[in-house]
């Protein structure tokens, strides 16, 4: 592995670093996000953020919105599975955008990206609702990611007052066990449909919440009428995706 750039910001050293065509971001020596263009769904994390899109038809899911960026990963896969819709994207890190726009490809043409607090931002929020939001907000902690909000009812609430009346909310979890605790809730927040999703090499356990009813035939079904290359739509059907009960 590589050393391609580097950074200390008070107690914090970024560095990105090339992994053979891969491009990786690090905090304090934590992995955030890993993208390579020509293989854009690798067995991430980020496969599981922007894949639950296919649940629903793309034309319907103009407004998409992005709690934590990172340094863009999901935002490039979005680009391919939603190219019409437009990206909001909340990072509350500087570095992480520079990050971003100088080595990940994220241009201002692909997303609106803002330097905020995503609790803050979204909790004042009062435009437009979105379609799809993802609520990927993780800061490093020694050597580990954690979480840096918890998906309590008032987050929830906050999230669901700016989810479109059909709308898909994905939140990232660090592991099944806290998925299946902040199921309670989801309840009462208008959803009808949920899912948990995994990757056998991560910890992290995906929640899908939709406000209209699918089925893994949409989503499968979807995912054969995509544009993904025939390597990308095989490495998508490694996820494991499990039907919740709300």
């Amino acid at each position: 592995m590589s050393l391609l750039w580097e950074h200390t910001n008070q107690d914090t050293h970024y560095s990105v670093r090339s992994a053979g065509e891969s491009i990786r971001l690090y905090s304090n020596g934590v992995f955030h996000t890993q993208w390579n263009p020509r293989k854009p769904f690798a067995g991430g994390v980020w496969d599981c953020l922007s894949l639950p899109s296919l649940y629903r038809s793309t034309t319907t899911q103009q407004r998409v919105l992005v709690l934590g960026l990172g340094g863009g990963a999901v935002v490039q896969q979005l680009q391919s599975l939603l190219p019409e819709a437009h990206i909001t994207a909340i990072e509350i890190d500087p570095i992480h955008i520079q990050v971003a726009r100088d080595w990940f490809g994220i241009t201002d043409d692909m997303a609106n990206i803002i330097e905020a607090d995503a609790v803050s931002w979204l909790t004042s929020y009062k435009g437009a609702a979105f379609d799809y939001i993802i609520d990927d907000l993780f800061g490093h902690l020694s050597s580990d990611v954690k979480r840096s909000h918890q998906l309590d009812l008032t987050w929830l609430n906050s999230l669901g007052a700016c989810l479109n009346s059909d709308g898909t909310l994905v939140c990232n979890c660090e592991s099944a066990k806290e998925l299946k605790s902040s199921l309670a809730s989801y309840r009462g927040q208008g959803f009808v449909d949920a899912y948990s999703w995994h990757l056998p090499n991560y910890d992290n356990a995906i929640g899908v919440f939709l406000r209209e009813p699918v089925n893994a035939k949409d989503w499968s079904r979807n995912l054969g009428k995509s544009g993904l290359s025939a390597s990308a739509k095989k490495q998508a059907l490694v996820v494991n995706r499990r039907k919740l009960v709300l």
